[in-house]
């Protein structure tokens, strides 16, 4: 019976997500008011939240919501305020995994258009998957104490009771408190500047930010931040408002690397079409942030790995930018569908990019990309579905099929399309399907049908071709495990010369154009180190050394630098440089980067492999600390 929602047809869209056990099929949340009391001292938040439910079938008697590690304290009707009853059902091995059902036996039966009012009262602590709270002296202040949360995938039901599903959107409204007054919180949607009224009575001087969002959102794009912030407008006073967020030691460096922000939108929208939500905002996190970035609307994350002081790291924020289109406005119905978020996005993201560095630059970065897809389509196994732009995620962490596939697999198979129908044909396809889906969570089978209805009304020359090569390579593309049947070339001159570089070193040789490396763009370099990696069990320690003398690797400022040389190090078993290694491990929270690197070191040295992650262990998000502890060291009871 815990299932029996997961088997049903979905409303909306053609899949329904096997990731949630709500019963959102029956009744929808239309809008949830958030209440919160933050005690970052303590690692305990007060929480209250209304819901707005409607009810989409007759007889409807209760409401499933998805929970994860929450103490429910109780639930009521906000108008008479009576309790409602309800239980929490235990999935079994599922409630490690996704977590639990919130079973609210409703007070009488409700019919399809009504509307439901509820509110529940529980309280949230550090076991959260979502929320990684922060002592002081990980931040980069020293002074307060810090939140934020992460909720991509299925992590915001372990800070909201809610529909855990991307299949539907609702607004959001908030009041968060603080006791703390140097505090400041920052949420996705607008801040505003009068209070809501409170749904409860506290004690002590409490400091409030209330804010709102009119736009519907899934719920993996709620987020919230507290700490020692500040603000800052960059770019012009016309234009779609740009701001930057951070602690407030790093405004300065912040604002210079990022005030190009509001440049990157206006190159989105001449390509995709108008930015809907009105101000952008990207806050920079603490190094423990375990994403490279999130693209919250109106409320960007970003490590602050990519404020490398030259620009080179914007790749990320346009990335997250161009998720206001494809990903916060279209967007993929389960998990399993993930490459229509993130294949379309890394397909804006390297058009402009494009623009910005050259097509040869962007051909590296996509090659890199490929690499690592590959790498990871080897670790799943070629013939796993998680090696395919629909994994199967039934019964399963939706997190455990996260990688570089959707992204670069999706990205290729839109390459391929845009080469088919043309450059100039395939933006007009693009600013097309935004307006068609927008607002809407769909699946693969509604952008193959959209692009053959599109592709039959719009284009002249060779449409039969066209449409009949698409419905050859198409479904292939996404459902078939390992690499796609149409391999792209992605190789430069730059490319080769980076390849044979590294060759020159791995055999021995003193490369006569070795200075080259430092002026070399990061893709370039990046090239060589992976040629490195995957050739470390071939390189001797003598010249691992003179590398990284050559180079200074191990001290660049650079951690996506210093990331690409450690793992070939861990890998070729050269550990001259541990006591770096080590300071790196305990300094980045990239849930990939780790695995990596924690993996490669315990497969011949498994003894300091688990002596440095637990020194290092609780520096990391939960959600990073609940992956390498399964797929690295096999605990799933965390």
């Amino acid at each position: 019976m815990i299932f029996i929602y997961l088997l049903r047809i979905i409303v909306q869209s053609s899949e329904i997500d096997p990731n949630t056990f709500s019963n959102y099929q029956d009744v929808q949340i239309t809008h949830l008011h958030l209440e919160w009391l933050l005690d970052l001292e303590n690692r305990y938040i007060n929480s209250t939240v209304q819901y707005n439910f409607k009810v989409l079938k007759d007889n409807l008697d209760r409401i499933d919501l998805d929970i994860q590690q929450i103490n429910i304290e109780y639930v009521y009707n906000p108008i008479s305020g009576k309790i409602i009853k309800f239980e929490i059902i235990n999935s079994g091995d599922q409630s490690i995994k996704q977590g639990d059902i919130l079973r609210i036996q409703l007070e009488k039966n409700y019919y399809k258009g009504q509307q439901i009012d509820i509110r529940i009262r529980y309280s949230l602590n550090d076991q959260a998957r979502a929320l990684g709270f922060l002592y002081p002296n990980q931040t980069d202040s020293q002074t307060t104490p810090y939140l934020y949360s992460f909720c991509q995938d299925n992590k915001c039901r372990s800070m909201i009771p809610l529909q855990d599903t991307p299949s539907i959107k609702q607004t959001l409204s908030a009041a968060i408190l603080v006791k703390d007054a140097r505090l400041t919180v920052f949420m996705t949607g607008k801040s505003l500047s009068s209070n809501y009224e409170l749904m409860n009575t506290y004690q002590g001087s409490l400091k409030q930010f209330n804010f709102r969002l009119d736009i519907p959102i899934p719920s993996y794009l709620i987020a919230v931040v507290a700490g020692n912030l500040a603000i800052r407008q960059v770019g012009q006073q016309t234009g779609v408002p740009s701001f930057v967020i951070c602690e407030i030691t790093c405004i300065d460096k912040v604002a210079r690397e990022l005030e190009d922000l509001q440049s990157y939108i206006e190159k989105l929208e001449a390509y995709i079409g108008p930015y809907e939500w009105g101000e952008y905002k990207i806050i920079i996190l603490p190094p423990s942030a375990p994403l490279g970035g999130m693209e919250h609307p109106l409320l960007t994350f970003a490590s602050p790995t990519i404020i490398v002081g030259d620009k080179s790291g914007v790749g990320t924020v346009i990335h997250e930018i161009g998720h206001s289109w494809t990903g916060n406005t279209v967007t993929c119905c389960n998990w399993q569908n993930l490459w229509i978020n993130e294949g379309f996005c890394t397909f804006l993201e390297r058009k402009i990019l494009t623009q910005i560095n050259g097509v040869n630059s962007v051909k590296l970065e996509s090659y890199l990309g490929n690499n690592s897809m590959w790498q990871q389509m080897n670790s799943y196994g070629l013939e796993s579905s998680y090696s395919s732009l629909h994994p199967n995620t039934s019964m399963q962490n939706p997190d455990d099929s996260m990688s570089q596939i959707p992204y670069d697999k999706g990205y290729q198979l839109l390459l391929y399309l845009e080469e088919l129908i043309g450059e100039e044909q395939f933006k007009l396809f693009l600013r097309s399907y935004i307006a068609n889906f927008k607002w809407k969570s769909i699946d693969e089978d509604d952008v193959f049908n959209y692009l053959l209805s599109w592709i039959a009304k719009n284009i002249i020359q060779n449409k039969a071709q066209i449409i009949s090569q698409i419905k050859l390579v198409y479904k292939d593309w996404v459902y078939k495990p390992g690499l796609p049947s149409i391999i792209l070339d992605f190789s430069t001159p730059e490319y080769l010369e980076a390849v044979q570089l590294a060759a020159d070193w791995i055999k021995g040789a003193i490369p006569t154009n070795q200075d080259q490396f430092n002026q070399w763009s990061f893709n370039q370099k990046s090239v060589t180190l992976q040629q490195f990696e995957e050739n470390a069990q071939n390189i001797s320690p003598q010249i691992f050394s003179n590398i990284d003398l050559t180079y200074k690797l191990s001290d660049s400022p650079d951690l996506r630098i210093q990331y690409k040389w450690f793992i070939g190090c861990v890998k070729g078993q050269y550990l001259e440089q541990w006591t770096k290694i080590d300071k790196f491990l305990g300094t980045i929270g990239f849930r990939g980067q780790l695995i990596a690197i924690y993996r490669s070191l315990k497969s011949y040295n498994s003894e300091l492999s688990i002596s440095t992650y637990w020194k290092h262990r609780y520096f990391y998000h939960p959600s990073v600390r609940y992956a390498i502890d399964k797929d690295v060291f096999g605990v799933t009871n965390q």
